[in-house]
């Protein structure tokens, strides 16, 4: 029983990920910035010293899929690239005031996304939710870790 009830919860972890894909894709489909361009700009907004190299590592993904998404912010006048004087292998990325505009609407956009996942939950249903997340969060990044260190 134990196992199935961890079965279910890892499934409906993953139909969460995916209802908030769905939403995302959907308020924000009248922007012209696709999902995930949004979660660069808007990371870009909270780190505007952050090169291209360190925006992949810092948000999980590959250096060529943020090349692809930042080229696109850039041919839409979201962002500005240039190259480091000292290394030309090293992009720094400056969001522009286009950009934060886009960045302000979609921090309105997400609270409202926001609001509208957690109706009905009170505070502290969420503090426990949130608390059994960075539980379940620690336990896979030590897993992931012991995984590492296998012969």
């Amino acid at each position: 029983m134990e196992k199935e009830i961890q079965h279910q919860i890892i499934d409906l972890f993953r139909q969460m990920d995916q209802a908030l894909k769905r939403v995302i894709s959907r308020k924000v489909a009248d922007t012209g910035i696709y999902r995930s361009q949004h979660r660069l700009l808007m990371f870009l907004g909270k780190h505007p010293e952050c090169s291209q190299t360190e925006l992949a590592e810092k948000m999980d993904i590959s250096p060529a899929a943020v090349a692809v998404s930042l080229k696109k912010l850039e041919k839409g006048g979201y962002i500005n690239r240039q190259c480091n004087a000292e290394d030309n292998r090293v992009n720094h990325v400056e969001v522009t005031g286009k950009g934060k505009k886009a960045i302000a609407v979609s921090i309105l956009y997400f609270q409202e996304i926001e609001s509208a996942m957690f109706k009905d939950f009170s505070l502290q249903e969420m503090e426990d939710l949130k608390h059994y997340f960075e539980r379940i969060i620690q336990n896979g990044e030590d897993y992931y870790h012991s995984l590492s260190r296998k012969p």
